[in-house]
């Protein structure tokens, strides 16, 4: 029988699956709209196609952007969530490639990199310190 833990792990993953799933096809849909929301205002008919639908082709990139929005605030939550999981299942070589990678990738130092920045800063003012006393 699976543990609690097992269960909560498969639980994360698959709602992880199905949320990324959910933004991959509403960036597509935003692209399609973004395309015929073009398509509308560059026709010849573009006066007839708003007093046919105006309230759809106004409303409906609003209405997708709530969603990605939605969609972008629970991948963030569920990444968070699944931090402590993922990390427990990596080695420490594997966890410091992925600081490196992500850090090097946006241009960010590690946690790792700016806790070791902030030890030799405060042992160097510390030793500064001492000196003077």
């Amino acid at each position: 029988m699976p543990t609690k833990k097992a269960n909560s792990q498969a639980a994360w993953a698959l709602l992880t699956e199905g949320v990324t799933a959910a933004r991959l096809e509403a960036h597509r849909l935003q692209h399609m709209t973004n395309r015929a929301t073009r398509l509308v205002n560059e026709s010849s008919q573009k006066d007839h196609l708003y007093e046919m639908a105006g309230d759809i082709i106004v409303a409906l990139p609003d209405r997708l952007n709530h969603l990605i929005t939605d969609l972008d605030r629970t991948a963030l939550a569920l990444s968070r969530m699944g931090q402590d999981f993922l990390e427990s299942r990596l080695s420490l070589s594997d966890k410091n490639l992925v600081d490196e990678a992500v850090s090097s990738a946006f241009g960010k130092s590690s946690p790792k990199e700016s806790e070791l920045a902030s030890r030799v800063a405060r042992r160097y003012l510390e030793k500064k310190h001492d000196a003077k006393g």
